[in-house]
């Protein structure tokens, strides 16, 4: 359980920075995101950018130029007109990604955290004991050659099973 709120709140923490980042425009919040979840930040950051310019290729997503002026009256009443910026589902659209990819990063350091201490202290080792070969009895084929009948788990009969044995694939 109390991985688990660690796992989650690593996610949110990453998550959250990026969300700060993207939000005000802060490089800082957005370099510490990717930063906080490496190594899977970096492809995830290169993906981002990859989208990036893909969405930028859409017309008026992106404008390289981009002008305005503005107004103001006696009674000071202000108008403002200006052309050529960012889109503003671009903007958004962008944003969303950027918080997505380095979220995603961090969710799947997670699991391949997880994965390496999995390896390392496997509870499931002792309850796939049925992965491993029969003990010789004197007849038939010895252990070590192919295609030599497995020990069921928790059974030393042939042919039984329990059903929270499953076979390797």
């Amino acid at each position: 359980m109390t991985g688990r709120l660690v796992a989650a709140a690593y996610v949110a923490t990453v998550a959250g920075l990026a969300v700060f980042g993207f939000a005000t425009g802060s490089t800082a919040g957005i370099l510490l995101a990717g930063a906080l979840s490496l190594p899977v930040s970096v492809p995830a950051i290169v993906g981002f950018y990859v989208a990036y310019g893909l969405l930028a290729q859409v017309p008026g997503a992106n404008p390289s130029v981009s002008t305005g002026t503005g107004s103001c009256t006696a009674d000071g009443v202000c108008e403002y007109s200006s052309t050529g910026d960012l889109a503003t589902w671009f903007l958004v659209t962008t944003d969303v990604l950027g918080v997505a990819a380095l979220a995603l990063a961090a969710a799947a350091n997670v699991v391949l955290v997880r994965h390496l201490l999995g390896r390392r202290w496997s509870p499931r080792a002792d309850r796939l004991s049925c992965l491993r070969p029969a003990p010789a009895t004197g007849r038939g084929r010895p252990p070590s050659r192919r295609g030599t009948p497995r020990a069921p788990c928790g059974s030393r009969a042939r042919g039984a099973r329990r059903p929270s044995c499953r076979r390797a694939r």
